[in-house]
């Protein structure tokens, strides 16, 4: 009875003590969970894996099919500011009800089995996408993929975007390692777009092995790429007629990276297309309605602030060639917060050359990292720079503001947490 006066916050709350460790990568208790719950997932459902790019690719595809009149559900982590974006129908965030009324059900049904915070999460997006009805399921995998919560999920197709270092502990120490754990989505017969073009050869082995059709960017479909648009063209039988010649895609999302996201989510939409009977014609308008937070985003002027979710080596390399493409005539100061389990001094060799000032943040939790703890890594790598420590983010945020003049910039990347957390407080603050 007492689950039925909780808010969210105390569901969230209760959730995150169900399961002793943050991350247990396991299908076996979910799997058991969704079954008692006679789980069964209702419509098309996409499966995104990758180290990045998969939130830019799911609001790619999601605002395309929604501009095809599809009921869409999307599933992504981790969020920003406000947990009810992870759950999203339609392109809207559902309610704090529905949130709330799904995990009563979860609970309900687990008899006793326990959950991490993000087998609740999923399962709580798939209970709310059955009860809407959904069309188009797009689930992002939080980790991985053979072992990810996202994998008890049979699905329609796989899109796997760019393959990194990330996640080294869990996944593997190296490309080969971590692409085999990834291509565990991919299912027996299935359907697979890999939009990364040096294709690891564990997956196209796995590939392979399930006897999946497997098309990859610049070998079974193009991306010519020109100044602020693409060219799109297949010739592969999975891919219908209509759809092999796609001229002058404009790219929703900044930064040189998303041309590469932008390929795959065409080539998803283009195979998809058979079953969803999404139009041709439903691509163009619907990418430009396609949006997402703290991707090379640009949240205020003189000085420009710059936000973005670049927490391992590829994604800062990507900021920064983004940055390079964009100078600004003054200083650029990095507002940085990373998680204590990523390569911070990868992170921060490939930002180097566009940094001119550091200030650091802590972030708390159990892989949270404080700024004094990033500093030391810092000047590991930068011998001669000095940065600034703060306690929090918000703290560090109001620091770089007040050094910076109109015609520098700030730039805030690093761990989703950070980020959420300065735009969370800038939401009602004068400083923005």
């Amino acid at each position: 009875m007492e689950f039925e006066s909780y808010t969210l916050k105390d569901w969230l709350v209760h959730i995150q003590r169900q399961h002793f460790r943050t991350i247990d990568l396991s299908l076996d208790r979910i799997t058991r969970v969704w079954t008692n719950l006679g789980g069964e997932c209702t419509g098309y459902t996409i499966v995104v894996a990758g180290t990045n790019g998969k939130g830019s690719s799911i609001s790619m595809l999601d605002a395309v099919f929604r501009q095809g009149g599809k009921r869409t559900g999307a599933y992504t982590s981790p969020h920003l500011v406000r947990y009810n974006e992870r759950i999203r129908i339609c392109g809207q965030a559902v309610s704090d009800h529905e949130i709330r009324d799904a995990f009563y059900h979860i609970e309900s049904f687990r008899d006793g089995i326990p959950l991490t915070w993000f087998e609740y999460s999923t399962l709580c997006a798939l209970v709310i996408f059955q009860r809407r009805r959904v069309e188009v399921a797009l689930l992002e995998v939080g980790m991985g993929g053979r072992l990810d919560a996202v994998n008890m999920v049979d699905n329609d197709l796989v899109l796997i975007t760019s393959i990194g270092l990330d996640h080294e502990y869990w996944l593997g120490s190296d490309r080969e390692k971590i692409a085999a754990e990834k291509a565990g989505v991919i299912r027996q017969n299935g359907l697979v777009v890999c939009a990364e073009s040096e294709i690891p050869d564990s997956l196209i082995e796995i590939a392979d092995r399930k006897q999946a059709i497997l098309v990859a960017a610049q070998r079974d479909y193009f991306v010519e790429a020109q100044q602020e648009t693409i060219n799109w063209s297949s010739g592969h039988a999975a891919v219908p007629v209509p759809w092999r010649r796609l001229e002058r895609l404009s790219i929703p999302l900044q930064g040189e990276h998303q041309k590469a996201n932008l390929g795959g989510a065409a080539a998803a939409l283009a195979i998809s297309s058979a079953r969803t009977g999404l139009e041709v014609a439903d691509l163009r308008p619907g990418l430009g309605k396609c949006s997402l937070a703290a991707r090379c985003q640009v949240i205020r002027k003189s000085p420009d602030v710059i936000v973005d979710v670049a927490h391992n080596e590829d994604s800062a390399r990507q900021l920064a060639g983004y940055l390079k493409q964009q100078p600004c005539s003054g200083r650029s100061i990095a507002v940085l917060g990373i998680l204590e389990d990523k390569a911070a001094d990868k992170i921060i060799a490939a930002m180097s050359t566009v940094v001119d000032q550091w200030i650091l943040a802590t972030l708390t939790g159990e892989r949270g990292q404080s700024s004094q703890a990033l500093a030391g890594k810092l000047t590991s790598v930068l011998e001669s720079v000095v940065p600034v420590c703060h306690d929090c983010p918000a703290d560090a945020y109001r620091d770089a503001i007040c050094r910076a003049e109109a015609k520098d910039r700030v730039v805030i990347f690093g761990s989703f947490y950070m980020v959420g957390d300065i735009l969370g407080f800038l939401e009602g603050d004068k400083w923005r």
